[in-house]
């Protein structure tokens, strides 16, 4: 459970800003690591009506494997919609001549447009 001192904070601040609503269909990008973890229980702690998406890179072997497992688990755990995608990221930076930062970029993004046009 997180702290509903800094949940307050959170929705003063998405309020304040009209960044959105707690009706709306958000869908997080998560990681597994600490940021994204934080931001995936303070969104859901606040009531916003989340899903998420991870993207295992294949990069790093077992620990990739790993993140997808942690973030796959912890969405069941609170009954949260979750969508992952694997991507040959190394295969596409060399494909194109571009960097493993920018392929991911690339891949991410595309992924992300796929799931706004699925559930809106």
């Amino acid at each position: 459970m997180v702290n509903l001192d800094v949940v307050e904070q959170l929705l003063h601040h998405i309020n304040r800003h009209t960044l959105c609503k707690t009706t709306d269909k958000i869908v997080l990008a998560v990681s597994g690591g600490l940021d994204s973890m934080v931001m995936f229980h303070l969104l859901k702690d606040a009531g916003f009506r989340i899903a998420v998406a991870h993207c295992n890179f294949e990069l790093r072997g077992s620990e990739s494997d790993g993140d997808e497992a942690f973030v796959a688990e912890t969405c069941r755990q609170f009954s949260v919609p979750f969508f992952v995608r694997r991507f040959p990221t190394q295969d596409h930076a060399t494909a194109r001549g571009i960097s493993i930062q920018m392929a991911a970029r690339e891949l991410r993004y595309a992924f992300f447009n796929e799931l706004v046009k699925e559930h809106g």
